[in-house]
């Protein structure tokens, strides 16, 4: 009987999938990988969340180990390097949480064009004469500049065209201008025309190392004074003190971020006490259906794996020729 490792508990009915395969369960007491690492010896398959780190030094201690699932689109918290040395696919979910996300994104941007936030705290403190300030503004004619023009990111920018009227620009080098996306956009020659020419921009790229802190100061510098950013990819991409420092003076309107490069964020994140941004805790794929489906998804991937058959979505497919 093949052994199923958890680092965290996932969904009831992927559970139950698993279980009605005839995998045998096992649910690891912390996600912590030192704990995972003690646990993984004699699975033959691992699924992990945001949560659990997979090193090469944990993916090696696993003699047994021929799948690793993610539940999620992102993969930067496995070594997936070590595991394609290993010839171990990584199975993931890219198409489980892309509605999820992008709803949030809107979310974002809608709360961040009304100035929900201040529009809040101002009727808490008796202040109904905010109302004349004239603070909010429409989407309609405004540009939204998308980093990254992947599933999530195309939702994204399909949504606000056909829903809200606005102009799409996007910077993605691995996307065809010429490509035909069923709506009006732009694709920018750099990253700099994004930050320069939209009223709003988001975020919509993975974490690797090339893209620490690639948004900074340099960047920031060049949005306009009225321009929001929202960042619901992976945290690390954004230099957050470059951004409350832009924010504390001014040099942008606005953010919102569901990511941190430290999560939690550190109690001395000097973007926790200010108030012209939204924050919320990695939560942006985390609806009821959203991690039904993750979890299903990479269970799925588990499963087929494990019964030889292939998988729809693996990560290193093209390193390990499966």
């Amino acid at each position: 009987m093949s052994k199923v490792l958890l680092s965290q508990e996932i969904h009831k009915d992927a559970l139950q999938f698993l279980k009605d395969k005839g995998f045998e369960i096992e649910i690891s007491p912390s996600p912590n990988e030192e704990i995972v690492r003690q646990y993984i010896q004699n699975a033959d398959a691992i699924i992990v969340r945001t949560a659990t780190k997979l090193s090469r030094d944990t993916i090696f201690s696993a003699d047994n180990l021929k799948v690793i699932a993610r539940t999620g689109a992102g993969v930067d918290n496995i070594d997936v390097a070590a595991a394609s040395e290993k010839i171990i696919p990584v199975c993931y979910t890219p198409e489980a949480n892309t509605d999820s996300v992008a709803e949030h994104t809107l979310a974002f941007i809608l709360a961040l064009s009304k100035y929900l936030n201040k529009m809040d705290l101002a009727v808490r403190a008796n202040n109904f004469a905010v109302r004349n300030s004239y603070l909010p503004v429409d989407l309609g004619g405004k540009t939204l500049g998308l980093v990254g023009f992947g599933k999530i990111g195309r939702k994204v920018a399909e949504k606000c065209s056909n829903c809200f009227d606005m102009k799409i620009m996007f910077y993605d080098p691995y996307i065809s201008s010429n490509d035909d996306f069923g709506f009006s956009c732009v694709k920018a020659a750099s990253i700099e025309a994004v930050f320069e020419n939209s009223d709003f921009i988001s975020i919509h790229m993975p974490y690797v190392k090339d893209n620490h802190h690639l948004i900074n100061k340099n960047l920031l510098d060049k949005m306009k004074n009225s321009a929001f950013i929202v960042n619901t990819s992976r945290g690390g991409i954004i230099d957050e003190n470059n951004l409350a420092e832009a924010l504390s003076d001014g040099k942008i309107a606005g953010a919102a971020l569901d990511v941190f490069e430290n999560e939690p964020p550190q109690a001395d994140n000097p973007l926790l006490k200010l108030e012209n941004i939204f924050l919320s805790p990695h939560s942006a794929a985390l609806t009821k259906e959203s991690a039904r489906r993750m979890a299903m998804h990479a269970a799925e991937g588990v499963a087929d794996i494990l019964e030889g058959k292939k998988p729809k979505w693996v990560f290193n497919r093209d390193k390990i020729n499966i």
